[in-house]
């Protein structure tokens, strides 16, 4: 009966850190992403600041994690610490560099041909976004989810350092491995990382099959 209560407990904490990460790293994703096209919008429309963006939007990328963490502690004076809302900041914050250059590349490719000829043929600026525009940079759109995605549950240093390693509340699996490694839990330790790598996997698999779907329609386009 004792083994059976301990293994509910490890059970139910797993389930909890598994659905933390997941809620952190799927609104870390809508964050970075929206911020990437609202930014992508503008350097186009105002070419002169598109050296100041790209720095800003690169430093995280150099920066180690943990100061970035820091930087949202001392910004927001506390306010999102020990919260997963906070987390999911500091994740879009990180994986911001690699969700914008890909949404940027995407949307400075598209053929502006194409755009002028829709206007002429009369189609409003919203049909041309619809019919025209998203279906030239949908390969790049599914890419930069991804790839955000993909960074926002492996991160480590940024969450730790705003939302913390509250477990039922902030823990991740990037945080849950570390206590696991801490405490000596090999146990845990080993479901946790199980867990990474299958998340890992089915998103790479995921986004594999989709691109490669996308590839194999356009050929017939």
């Amino acid at each position: 009966i004792r083994k059976i209560r301990i293994y509910n407990k490890i059970k139910m904490d797993i389930t909890s850190i598994i659905f933390i990460t997941l809620k952190i790293s799927v609104l870390s994703t809508i964050i970075s992403f929206v911020t990437s096209v609202l930014l992508s919008i503008f350097v186009l429309r105002y070419n002169k600041f598109t050296f100041i963006i790209d720095v800003i939007t690169t430093l995280p990328l150099a920066l180690p994690p943990v100061i970035t963490g820091y930087f949202i502690i001392y910004i927001t004076n506390g306010y999102l610490a020990f919260d997963w809302i906070g987390g999911s900041i500091a994740c879009s914050i990180i994986s911001l560099p690699l969700v914008y250059r890909t949404i940027f590349v995407s949307v400075n490719s598209i053929d502006k041909s194409m755009i002028n000829t829709s206007r002429i043929l009369g189609a409003n600026k919203i049909q041309t976004l619809i019919l025209v525009i998203l279906p030239s940079i949908k390969v790049g759109i599914i890419s930069s989810i991804f790839l955000g995605f993909i960074r926002s549950i492996s991160e480590f240093g940024a969450t730790m350092i705003v939302s913390g390693n509250i477990s039922g509340k902030t823990q991740t699996i990037s945080t849950g491995i570390y206590t696991s490694i801490q405490n000596g839990d090999n146990n845990n330790l080993i479901i946790l990382s199980s867990w990474s790598i299958f998340l890992a996997l089915l998103t790479i698999i995921i986004f594999t099959f989709i691109r490669r779907k996308q590839n194999i329609k356009s050929l017939y386009e």
